[in-house]
């Protein structure tokens, strides 16, 4: 179940520059594929519109911010303008208000670095798939079984 059912509420904003717009896209079409409601620039930022009114509403409606990083994303001044405002919104107590979601090599230190993120890097998109959607779920189920005894014979220190 998303939390637009019944609310009205967006699940997940997706910003990024727009240098990384085939991975925003699919992105967002993942999302909307298993159930969840988007915003994305692309899709819902239509021409005549205001801009910033519209980039307000979605950070404040939607319950998540993806942010697709990138060096072209942690570069942007427009970008860093749209994660800062979720980034905000997380530290003010929006339960993972940002996510970031890494799609090329670059480095989100010095603020984002503590941030742990999804990362979609050198992997075929069956996996990025299964990151995706298993990384803004809001629990993985855990699975009932023992993990093995580590004090086992073959695992004992000399």
């Amino acid at each position: 179940m998303t939390s637009t059912e019944g609310g009205g509420r967006c699940d997940f904003f997706v910003t990024y520059n727009h240098n990384d717009g085939s991975w925003a896209l699919w992105i967002a079409a993942e999302l909307e594929q298993a159930g969840y409601h988007v915003r994305i620039q692309a899709w819902d930022f239509r021409p005549g519109g205001n801009f910033m009114a519209e980039m307000n509403s979605a950070l404040g409606e939607c319950a998540h911010t993806i942010g697709v990083m990138s060096e072209n994303y942690l570069q942007s001044v427009f970008s860093t303008a749209e994660w800062t405002a979720a980034y905000r919104q997380a530290l003010l107590g929006r339960d993972r208000g940002f996510i970031p979601v890494r799609v090329t090599s670059c480095d989100p230190a010095p603020l984002l670095g503590p941030i742990a993120y999804i990362d979609l890097v050198g992997v075929d998109e069956a996996e990025a798939r299964r990151r995706l959607l298993e990384g803004v779920v809001a629990q993985v189920p855990r699975k009932r079984r023992a993990p093995g005894f580590p004090g086992a014979a073959g695992n004992r220190a000399p």
